[in-house]
Order: structure tokens, then sequence, then C-alpha cells
């Protein structure tokens, strides 16, 4: 059996690299096609067989590459897999789900999120990225793609979700049922300490949506302390609005993530995310707004309760890496011996 992977571009490490990391190691001889790889901030990937598209040419340094947007679907188009190739697997919230596939090639998206800018945040996305004298034409574009979106969608055989939030967002905009496999946690990875550290922990892009700035506001002038791990846009405004119980720390290395987060008295994660892995009640508190006063009040909550290690442990180990990995396997495994699905 023959598999490719795909994936829309390699900028900036987060949650659906990751996952593409996993599927890589899963499939280690398959090519990945993708729109380009910025190797200066994403870095090299050694072993991997990169097939990007005519946009690799392009400058896409420092976040430029949000300009190429109406140029994704004609590169997603002139990515050809090979016509051998039995399952293309594709880890996708935007254009890559429409490569150039053979007829009998099975394709399999894995969503992250249906693209957000051009279903449910597109109001908020032209006010905040779009200048002002554009934003009538970037509306009349945005329309265009969203068709150009929904085309793409209808050729996908199966889809995957990495949350029921996706799967209910992929029924809506997509008209399309979809099986949800929650994204791996490498849980071996970490372990448990009895004793923690004084300080509580943010990671993230530092970016608009991932609303640091509530974090940072949450523990401002208070006596906890707060380290906030990531890059991004924000963080100049981030720091102006930080105590000096406040640390920046930029991008870590995992061995560095992984000691914060094993020594922190806890996570702080303001953004309506389309997957989260807490349980209210058993790992974590919920927080219904991102709102300051309201996480503040929250991490009182997390601080005076009583948390059992081991109810704490066996969540986490619904997200094992090798369940993620095992159901997998088997779906590509079956989608290679029934062939096509697409409507």
């Amino acid at each position: 059996m023959k598999v490719a992977l795909a994936h829309e571009y390699f900028s900036a490490r987060g949650g659906a690299e990751a996952v593409v990391d996993v599927l890589h190691a899963t499939w280690p001889d398959a090519p990945v096609y993708t729109f380009f790889h910025d190797r200066a901030r994403y870095g090299a990937l050694p072993g991997w067989r990169l097939v990007t598209s005519s946009l690799q040419g392009f400058p896409i340094g420092g976040g430029r590459h949000r300009l190429l947007l109406p140029l994704y679907p004609a590169a997603a188009r002139g990515l050809r897999v090979p016509d051998d190739v039995d399952v293309a697997l594709v880890s996708t919230s935007a254009f890559i789900k429409g490569i150039a596939l053979g007829d009998q090639t099975v394709e399999v998206a894995y969503c992250h999120s249906p693209t957000r800018y051009l279903w449910d945040w597109t109001e908020q996305y032209v006010e905040e990225e779009v200048p002002a004298l554009l934003r009538v034409p970037a509306r009349e574009v945005l329309a265009r793609l969203r068709e150009v979106d929904r085309d793409m969608a209808t050729r996908v055989d199966r889809w995957l979700a990495n949350s029921a939030v996706v799967a209910a967002r992929i029924r809506e905009f997509y008209g399309r049922e979809s099986e949800v496999l929650h994204p791996p946690v490498d849980v071996e990875a970490f372990d448990a300490r009895e004793q923690r550290g004084d300080h509580w922990l943010f990671v993230g892009r530092l970016s608009a949506y991932k609303r640091a700035d509530v974090a940072v506001s949450a523990f401002r002038n208070t006596r906890r302390r707060l380290i906030v791990v990531g890059e991004g846009r924000e963080r100049d405004a981030l720091e102006r609005l930080a105590t000096d119980n406040i640390a920046f720390t930029g991008r870590v290395d995992e061995a560095t993530k992984r000691e914060l987060m094993a020594s922190a008295r806890g996570l702080v994660f303001p953004a309506e995310d389309d997957f989260g892995i807490v349980c209210v009640g058993i790992d974590g508190a919920l927080v219904s707004e991102p709102d300051a006063d309201a996480f503040a009040a929250a991490v009182d909550r997390v601080e005076r309760a009583r948390w059992d290690p081991s109810a704490l442990r066996a969540s986490a180990r619904r997200f094992d890496l090798p369940r993620f990995v095992e159901r997998m396997r088997a779906i590509v495994d079956d989608a290679a011996r029934t062939g096509r699905l697409a409507p």
C-alpha cells in the first residue's frame, strides 16, 4: 500500500504540525505535499520527502504567506500525486485537500477545522487583518474562496475531525459526516511531580485569537507568577501590558516546555479553540467567557481544589499517542481496502 501525506504549509509550529509529525513517523517513506516550507522560520525537516508547490518561490518569510491566500487553490491543484498512491492522507484546515489525485486514490482528510476566516470568523479576520481600503474587495475574494473550499470538500472520501466541535462545523459548512479522532499527546514524555513550582503557564502562539491578553490581564498586579511560552505578533503589546510577575520566554524546545509544564501549578488557556483536553472537575476548570476577572477567579478555584493524581493521569491517557496511531492506521488500511467513497 502506498500512502502520500499533505499539509497546507510549514511556516510555524503548532498543534497541526505536531499531528503531521506523528503521521510522518507512522509513514516515514511517504512523500509530503505542501504549498511551501519556510525553512528559516520552521527549521529543517531532515529525511522528509517534501514536494512543494509553485508558491515555494514566493517571498514567504515574516508571515507574508497570508498575502498568498487567493493563490492557494491553484497551488493545490498544481500538486499532482502519482496515480499509484492508494491513500492520500491530508492534514488540513484550508485548501490542500484540493491536491490533484488519481481516479483510484482515496482521500482521507484529517481536519483541524474548516477554514475559520472563510466560514465563522470572516468579519473578525477582515477587521483585524485587512487594511480598511481593501476590506470590500477582501470580502468578495473570501466569498469566492468559500465556494472553492466547499467544492474541494465534496471530493474528500473520508473526513476525520479532531473534535466534536470540528465535526459539527464539517457537517454545517460542508454537509459531510466525519469520525472524531482526537489529536495525540505523547503522555509518556511527561512526568508527574509531587512537588510543583510557583508558576502558572500559558503556551501558544501570541496571536490575537489565542487571547494571551486575557491570561496576562488575569495575572497582572497579583502575587502569582505567570510564564508565557510562545512567539507572535502580539508579543510587544503583551509585554507592555504585563507586570513584573509575568515572564516571556519566546519559543522553547520541547524538553524545556515539558519541564515548565511538569513543574507548573496549572495551565491557562483563554482561547475558544477547536479542541481541548480538559475535563471540567477532573483536571481543570472551564471559564465561559474570555474575561480576565473570570480567569482570575478560576485560578483561585483550581488552587483551592483537591485533585486526584490518578484521575488526572487516566484523563490524559485518553489522548495517548499509541491510541491515535493505531486508529489512524486502521482507517488508512480500511480506506485502501474499500476504495473511494466521495459522492
